[in-house]
């Protein structure tokens, strides 16, 4: 299941809105039939009852959250936002657009990806088909492996081998990212940091060795797409990177990589109403986190609303 929001899209007329809400509330009634919901077990809803605390550059997440909302503009455009850039495309064969930036003083390079943007429809490319990877030796979700394949066969002849590699991508271009990250770290690449943002699910798999601590996937607080792929009995779709939720004023939840994945569409408070298109616009991203990096940041445990008791902290040794 390919679903993903392009950068225009609140932009739409809005019979093109109402039918991308229609298709959100098909998505949600599939992951729920799927067995994706489910209600919480006891010791796990404890353990979404305490922080243990988690401090977040929301700085740094601003400087990768700029890059992605960027790379949605005009080339020209990009290029003179980023004097480093050296190369900035449109991928034909897969319609989407990446830009690299090389910072011969700090020795550092990064790859920011774009989303498709240039397609009718906010939801789109309904599929849970699965591919084997020929980098990686895994399943791979088919759309999401032909676009990372595509701009990593474009890039590679630019980037350095000697120098650290930082990518980051909304959406589309968010699972794109991660899988760059594995072919660069298959290849011998030194990958320093991946910041997601709005990622869904690219694989059912992933070995040890691709589970690479310097990723970040930074979520929405009412973002659907991270929840897709589906996890199911035939296709269990995962993620495999600890999860930053974004809510409003100055509040974030930190969730590590097992537990962010054993959360599903279905728990108790998250339901088909909460949910928003906007909420996966990269705009939302990026003003949430500016918003936190000016009026500083609070984090809160999952389970934790303003209307609840104050949160639980956990020792820290």
């Amino acid at each position: 299941m390919m679903v993903f929001l392009n950068a225009n899209s609140l932009n739409k007329p809005r019979r093109v809105v109402n039918r991308s809400i229609a298709a959100i509330m098909m998505v949600l009634l599939a992951l729920v039939s799927s067995g994706c919901a489910g209600n919480l077990s006891q010791s796990f809803e404890q353990s979404l009852s305490i922080v243990a605390p988690k401090k977040i550059d929301f700085a740094e997440l601003e400087y990768y959250a700029q890059r992605s909302k960027s790379a949605y503009d005009p080339i020209p455009d990009i290029r003179k936002a980023y004097p480093l850039v050296t190369r900035a495309v449109t991928v034909q064969s897969v319609d989407v657009q990446y830009f690299l930036e090389k910072d011969p003083l700090n020795r550092k390079q990064t790859i920011s990806v774009r989303g498709t943007a240039a397609k009718p429809n906010v939801w789109e490319d309904l599929e849970i088909a699965l591919i084997p990877d020929s980098i990686l030796g895994i399943p791979v979700h088919r759309g999401f492996q032909r676009d990372a394949a595509a701009i990593y066969d474009d890039v590679i002849p630019y980037v350095r081998k000697d120098w650290p590699l930082r990518i980051t991508g909304h959406s589309l271009g968010a699972a794109v990212a991660a899988l760059l990250a594995a072919y660069f770290e298959k290849q011998g690449y030194t990958v320093e940091r991946v910041v997601t943002f709005g990622q869904p699910r690219v694989t059912t798999k992933l070995p040890p060795e691709y589970e690479l601590p310097v990723t970040t996937r930074v979520v929405n607080d009412l973002d659907v797409v991270p929840m897709v792929p589906p996890y199911t009995a035939a296709k269990q779709y995962q993620h495999f990177a600890p999860e930053v939720i974004l809510r409003d004023g100055p509040e974030y939840v930190y969730l590590n990589a097992h537990d962010a994945d054993r959360l599903s569409i279905g728990e108790f408070w998250r339901n088909i109403t909460d949910l928003s298109v906007k909420d996966h616009h990269v705009d939302g991203y990026l003003a949430n986190i500016q918003g936190k990096v000016a009026n500083g940041s609070r984090q809160v445990p999952y389970l934790f609303r303003e209307n609840n008791e104050s949160p639980m902290v956990a020792a820290v040794n």
